[in-house]
């Protein structure tokens, strides 16, 4: 057995509530330091304020009759007070699931109902769907709230709930001591990760895991204090990914977080600008539209030192262009899931690697395992990417089975991406077991497209696969169909486009097209041959990051 490890020493990793971690201040915030900035509105809020309306946020649901255990969704775009709705539940031992803002109704309803969600907390504009949500699953329409400071057709904002401002912290409710054991057992989030099964797991992350990864990466950063930092987010709130290094990350170290509530080209760059921001957390399409977009040229970015990319491959190609645009900036790339809180790989930005993923973080044990042996391979030889440590997850929500066939009985994550790995331990994406799409960071479950197009009246059969769309940096979905007998002959790739678009998010629209086949290749077993559909495109499978 060849074991991987961080050539940094293990961190401390606080086996406590997630919000004494997040509060625990290490850098020596002081209460009136502003941590989040909304870049529209110019509204502040500084670590001091954010303690205080989290607390009286917990409160205010425990006033509700809200208690351990019990879940609140979140569904809505980025919000500069998304983290004080997040925290708050986990200050009395509840749980926070974010919803993808672009969900359905079923989508939303589906969430809802696995969580066990009895409190959402919407966006306005968002209104309408999570009313349909809730009537889905039962919930109680008085358990709506929005963000914002205004009702809407009789909803409350959340923070009608709150105590008075000058409550005395003695009144507020206490913040639930979770020491050792307890910590690493007790759920505090719900993110959804899509699987080929085509239905979103809900992967449950506990205290110690939500608090692990901040340790992890901590002592990886760039060369500059917390408190000089200026970050962005313009990584969806609602994602793993912008959950740890914004909502988490930015609190814990007193870093000040600009919040961008949708990205779009104009405002991104024109926040750079006016916030002078140095650190960005990205994805490949927007890294692409650095290099490439006319657009960038009118807008002075020269403030940003650090760019990190994730949630979906970087080419090298990409990376390298990015740093010969722009001389004097750092970048790293990292690696990771949901299931893993959600890294376990991250470069070093003072030593690019082009194409890699970086090596693996402290405190984790990484192994690269031959899937059809069984046995570790050798240095340079493609294994799957196994993990152990404590920011491997509790398991999937609801979902034993699952669980069983992702976390084996020694504690060992199988993630399903297949690396290799060179002489100074930096490890490279090559392949991926799993079929999931990745569509800008977004997952998108073949099998949940296949089940919605077979639905159809006038298609007999169906595939999707994953194609890479260079002019976005990102992959789409593509779907094979057999036209069904007769009637089935009339239908065009539009009529398909349409149909899959009027029942799923946006992220799972069929952009890559639709082609129309004779038969879908399948094995002896029935399950889809993917790689001979792939040979149709010619287009490889892509790794998930």
């Amino acid at each position: 057995m060849t074991i991987y490890r961080s050539a940094l020493p293990d961190q401390v990793i606080p086996q406590i509530n997630a919000y004494s971690f997040a509060t625990s201040n290490p850098s020596n915030t002081p209460d009136s330091k502003v941590i989040l900035v909304d870049a529209t509105s110019k509204r502040e809020i500084t670590f001091g304020q954010w303690k205080h309306d989290t607390r009286r946020w917990a409160t205010g649901l425990h006033n509700l009759g809200f208690k351990r255990g019990d879940v609140v969704a979140l569904f809505s775009f980025n919000q500069v007070d998304y983290s004080i709705t997040m925290f708050g539940p986990l200050v009395i031992g509840g749980i926070t699931t974010t919803v993808n803002s672009a969900y359905t109704t079923d989508e939303l309803a589906h969430q809802l109902e696995d969580s066990g969600a009895s409190v959402i907390v919407t966006h306005p504009e968002l209104l309408a769907t999570a009313i349909e949500g809730a009537k889905k699953v039962g919930l109680p329409l008085d358990r709506i709230l929005l963000y914002g400071d205004k009702e809407v057709n009789g909803f409350k904002p959340y923070s009608s709930t709150f105590p008075p401002e000058g409550t005395p912290e003695n009144q507020l409710v206490p913040v639930l001591n979770l020491n050792g054991q307890p910590a690493s057992e007790t759920t505090a989030l719900i993110c959804y990760s899509s699987g080929t099964t085509g239905k979103s797991k809900g992967v449950e992350l506990t205290h110690v895991n939500f608090n692990s990864n901040t340790c992890q990466v901590t002592p990886l950063e760039g060369d500059i204090p917390m408190h000089e930092n200026i970050a962005m987010a313009v990584l969806p709130m609602y994602h793993i990914y912008g959950i740890q290094l914004h909502l988490m990350y930015g609190v814990y170290n007193g870093v000040q977080t600009v919040v961008l509530q949708k990205f779009n080209p104009v405002d991104f760059l024109q926040t750079i600008q006016d916030f002078k921001i140095i650190s960005l957390n990205l994805v490949p399409p927007q890294v692409l539209m650095l290099v490439k977009a006319p657009i960038v040229e009118q807008y002075d970015i020269s403030s940003i030192r650090f760019v990190m990319c994730g949630a979906a491959p970087c080419s090298r190609e990409l990376s390298s262009a990015l740093m010969k645009k722009f001389p004097k900036l750092q970048f790293r790339q990292g690696y990771g899931m949901s299931e893993l809180s959600p890294a376990s790989h991250v470069g070093v930005y003072s030593n690019t690697v082009h194409g890699s993923i970086g090596g693996v973080m402290p405190n984790q044990e990484v192994r690269l395992v031959d899937p059809e042996t069984g046995k570790d391979v050798a240095m340079g030889e493609p294994g799957e990417i196994w993990v152990r440590g404590p920011n491997v997850m509790k398991g999937y929500r609801n979902n034993v089975k699952a669980t069983i066939e992702t976390i084996d009985p020694e504690g060992w994550l199988h993630t399903g991406d297949i690396a290799i790995v060179d002489e100074q331990q930096n490890f490279f994406i090559v392949d991926r077991l799993k079929e999931l799409i990745k569509y800008k960071g977004f997952q998108v479950a073949p099998a949940e497209l296949e089940a919605l197009l077979l639905d159809h009246p006038l298609i007999l059969d169906a595939a999707v696969i994953g194609i890479e769309d260079k002019e976005q940096a990102t992959e789409v979905p593509l779907a094979f169909v057999v036209k069904a007998p007769g009637p089935g002959e009339a239908l065009v790739e539009v009529d398909v486009e349409s149909y899959v678009a009027s029942k799923v998010a946006a992220h799972k629209k069929l952009r890559g097209g639709v082609r129309f086949i004779e038969a879908i290749p399948k094995s002896a077993a029935g399950k889809i041959l993917r790689k001979d559909l792939r040979v149709l495109v010619q287009v490889p499978p892509k790794a998930k990051l």
